[in-house]
């Protein structure tokens, strides 16, 4: 099976997961009187989601050893869609449809290193591990393209069952290649797997990745690059829009479409920055470089209320693409390294527990954003905070460059 079959699908998986978990913030300003969550309440909405996004993230390890890559992200994907239509038929479960749809978002990323890393290239990891992230950008743009349509013409139960059904949809295209790979990816009965994934066993393997983690240096540093890298990327892009408006008095819908903006950035920098990786640039180094692109991007928004001056609408511009493609951009690059650096069989162990902090770091990054934003330092002290973190992820990442050494080499 050559590289790009298994990217294909999982890119589609990962777009339609992240649909599933965007799908109810994005209908809940579309259906106004219908839905059952306030505005107030997408903030508990996406926490819900999201602690069932570190659990599931956390669990993917053992699940993917006995049943398989594609097998597990197919039953993730099938958990969101569930979730899905929990949200639609069931007013009072919204927030226990959140966390169904987030358990089934956590396992998508590490059952799909785990195939990647098997059946990619050394010298195309990089750029096809960024390639599959960007269906994280693609899944929300999707849900700003097809949801207010929707919403409009089916409401709030038809639209969230209409992406129920599309999302089981994709479940079933992605068997057809589930047995070829799973073959490669599930580990053989004989290597002390148990004969059932029990509630217990789940519960003692929810702590397996962290200390993966934790027993190799190289790991803990990029769990800590994720952690701080993915708290800036929730702030950018669930607090630009109010920045705008309210700071540069710019309108809602040109504010709109500098986070469009921004977010195409992401999708050409994730491509991008993993093509520079695999061809011209160490990928510990281009981690941080993006962390003093982001720190530039960071600082300069947070002085733009100061200038006293409108703002060049091409500047502006630019600077939400630069931004974009740095704070969102990072995501493939810092995955095939992970995968790159995990032990040999544990790929998705490793992306498990790394991603957990990076799930964590969404948990902590967009309430401390909000915290400082309504301290008398406000947006301009917010910014700059991201601004530090970013840079001392950067110097970080300089300090310990020499611990990096060569890995394992590669299997395939």
């Amino acid at each position: 099976m050559n590289t790009w079959l298994p990217l294909l699908v999982t890119l589609l998986i990962q777009a339609f997961s992240a649909l599933s978990l965007m799908a109810v913030p994005v209908l809940v300003p579309v259906e106004g009187g219908v839905p059952r969550l306030s505005a107030n309440g997408i903030g508990l909405y996406l926490f819900c989601g999201y602690v069932g996004a570190v659990l599931g993230s956390l669990g993917a390890g053992p699940i993917v050893a006995r049943l398989g890559a594609i097998r597990t992200s197919q039953y993730a994907l099938a958990l969101s869609t569930l979730g899905l239509a929990m949200a639609a038929m069931w007013p009072g479960g919204i927030l226990l449809a959140a966390f169904c749809i987030g358990l089934g978002y956590g396992p998508i990323t590490p059952a799909s290193s785990h195939v990647l890393i098997q059946t990619t290239p050394a010298h195309q990891r990089n750029l096809v591990f960024s390639i599959k992230q960007t269906g994280v950008p693609v899944g929300v743009a999707m849900t700003g393209f097809l949801i207010p349509p929707l919403g409009s013409s089916l409401g709030w139960a038809g639209t969230l069952l209409v992406l129920a059904g599309a999302c089981a949809v994709v479940v079933v295209l992605a068997n057809p290649i589930r047995a070829e790979l799973d073959a490669r990816t599930a580990l053989p009965q004989h290597m002390g797997q148990p004969t059932a994934l029990t509630v217990r066993f789940m519960m003692q393997q929810l702590f397996v990745p962290l200390t993966v983690i934790a027993q190799h240096r190289q790991l803990r540093i990029l769990a800590a690059v994720s952690f701080v890298f993915s708290g800036i990327q929730i702030a950018f892009t669930s607090y630009i829009v109010s920045y705008l408006t309210s700071s540069l008095a710019l309108s809602a819908l040109l504010s709109g479409s500098l986070l469009a903006l921004s977010q195409l950035g992401g999708v050409m920098g994730r491509i991008t920055w993993g093509y520079l990786s695999d061809k011209l640039i160490n990928p510990l180094h281009m981690l941080a470089l993006l962390a003093g692109a982001i720190s530039l991007s960071a600082f300069s928004t947070a002085s733009l209320s100061h200038w006293g001056v409108v703002v060049p609408a091409l500047l502006l511009s630019g600077l939400m693409v630069l931004y974009g493609a740095s704070a969102s951009g990072w995501n493939g690059v810092y995955l095939a390294e992970v995968a790159r650096r995990a032990p040999a069989g544990q790929a998705a162990q490793a992306t498990s527990g790394t991603l957990a902090c990076t799930f964590f770091g969404v948990l902590v990054g967009a309430p401390l954003f909000g915290l400082v934003v309504s301290s008398p330092g406000g947006y301009t002290l917010a910014f700059a905070m991201q601004a530090v973190f970013a840079l001392s992820i950067g110097i970080l990442l300089f300090i310990h460059r020499a611990k990096f050494s060569d890995p394992k080499p590669d299997p395939v």
